[in-house]
Parts: C-alpha cells; structure tokens; sequence
C-alpha cells in the first residue's frame, strides 16, 4: 500500500509541476488586469448611465416647473371668474404635476448619491489598477476613456390618485390665497 501512495504522491507532484510551468505569473497578471479594466468600464457605464438620468430628470423638473406656473395663472383667472368647475379641474392637474416634482427630486437625490457613490469606487478601483499596471512593468495603460454613456433612463413616475377631497382641499386654499392677495381697481392697468 505504501508503494502505491508513494505512486500517487509521485504522479500529483509531477502533474503541479507541470501546471506550474504551464501557467505563467505574466499571462496570470495580464489575464487579472483585463479582468479589472472589464470590470471598471462596467462601473463606468452605470454612472454615465446615473449622470444621463440625471440630466433627464433635471429637464423634467424644469418642464413641471413651467407647468406649474402656467397652471397657477389659469387658476387665478378660474378663481377671479367664480368658475370653480374649472378651477377644480386644473387643481387636479396642480396637484399632480406636485407629486411628480416631488418624486423627480426624490430620484434626483438617488441619483445623485449613487453617482457619488460610484466615483468613490472608480476613484480606488483606478488607483488598485495603476498600482497593478506598475508591477506588472511594461503593460499598456487604460485611460478610462472607454467608458461610454448608456441609454438615457426613462422612467415612468407612479403617480398616487388624486380625490376629490385633494381636490376641494385644493379649491378652498387656492380661494383663500386668491382672496389675500391686492388687486388693483382697473384691471391691473394703473394710471
């Protein structure tokens, strides 16, 4: 039994020596350092991809901004006009261009803290990378400018239902600001 392990133990011996030499520490290295760089243009992509979605949502914000101050005029010309129907009406448009500016802040400030996030981790992976490139001697260098932007993110907001209390609640608030601010005599022309 002894000869037979000797065997074995001789032939296990043999075949690591073998894989040894096969496996060359500078194929190894080359092989982990395309691994990396794999790796942090896929980082890179996702915070492109968070910056665009970003941009998307900045531009949204703004469009709900300008609708927002449309709405109110009409609003004001609704309230002045007794037309309460139709101030109901854009009291609902109101409220939900609301919540969808509240959610597009709500996803800017994820997407913003995910960006940061990601530049952190951009930031060690690069210095991981050259510390890397370094031993490994005459290897070429990734710049990082391989990273290319994904496609702009196009979410949907999942807006809450307004009712019709939102809705009355709405009316008489807007009733009471109407009712507070000066009017002048001559339909807003002074003389």
């Amino acid at each position: 039994m002894t000869i037979i392990s000797r065997m074995v133990r001789l032939i296990k011996a043999d075949v690591h020596g073998v894989m040894d030499s096969i496996e060359e520490p500078a194929l190894l290295l080359k092989q982990a350092l395309r691994d990396m760089e794999a790796e942090h243009l896929l980082l890179c992509q996702e915070r492109d991809r968070l910056l665009q979605e970003q941009q998307c949502l900045q531009k949204r914000r703004r469009r709900i901004q300008q609708d927002l101050l449309s709405l109110q005029e009409d609003l004001d010309l609704c309230l002045g006009q007794g037309n309460d129907d139709l101030a109901r009406s854009l009291l609902r448009k109101q409220l939900l261009a609301q919540r969808e500016a509240a959610w597009c802040d709500d996803q800017l400030q994820a997407s913003q803290q995910g960006a940061d996030d990601l530049e952190r981790q951009l930031q060690v992976q690069r210095q991981e990378l050259e510390r890397i490139r370094q031993r490994a001697g005459s290897l070429p260098r990734d710049s990082g400018a391989g990273c290319q932007p994904a496609t702009a993110y196009a979410g949907s907001v999942d807006r809450d239902v307004i009712t019709e209390a939102d809705v009355e609640l709405a009316l008489l608030k807007a009733k009471a600001n109407t009712q507070l601010r000066p009017t002048s005599g001559n339909g807003g022309v002074e003389s």
